[in-house]
């Protein structure tokens, strides 16, 4: 009996799955029908609309213009045989961990991926994107309003990297960071 019963409803949803898709085609038709109808209607006066760019953009138009740009990205390295092993990885993957003045002229301590560590100096080449070290700055303190001590600017490499701009196709200039 309740086998008979599951059986029933089971045809019941089948049937409605198979025939709701028909019914909708069916009634499809005539809407898209009475809709192009009333389109005619608005548009059957003597006057024929025609778009007018004129201080808009022409719908038509793609946003984006593909004029030819340099596929990748070119970057200016050094030749790999007088590249030194501060050149092997990203900026990202090191850590700065000291910052020295030696006779005047700061210098930085740097933690490699490779386990090692590594003083770099002002116009040194770090990075695999022929970065060069443009400043070593040492962290600014200072006071606001309440008299409380902020921290205005951290202990940080200046490495500066030149790239190609993917949608310009020009040489820009970036300063990227490596902080404490």
């Amino acid at each position: 009996m309740k086998l008979n019963f599951l059986m029933g409803k089971f045809l019941v949803l089948l049937l409605a799955i198979l025939l709701l898709p028909n019914l909708s085609f069916a009634v499809q038709p005539e809407l898209t029908r009475s809709l192009a109808d009333e389109e005619i209607k608005a548009t059957s006066g003597n006057e024929a609309f025609v778009y007018s760019p004129q201080g808009r953009r022409d719908p038509f138009e793609p946003l984006l213009h593909k004029e030819p740009v340099i596929a990748e990205i070119i970057k200016k390295t050094r030749p790999d045989e007088i590249k030194g092993p501060l050149e092997k990885f990203e900026l990202k993957q090191f850590r700065l961990m000291a910052i020295l003045v030696v006779n005047g002229s700061p210098r930085a301590m740097v933690a490699a991926p490779d386990g090692k560590s590594y003083t770099v100096k002002v116009n040194d080449y770090i990075g695999l994107n022929g970065g060069v070290v443009k400043n070593i700055q040492t962290k600014i303190i200072g006071h606001d309003e309440t008299g409380m001590r902020v921290e205005k600017s951290p202990d940080r490499i200046v490495v500066e990297e030149i790239g190609v701009d993917s949608l310009t196709g020009k040489e820009i200039k970036e300063n990227r960071y490596i902080v404490m």
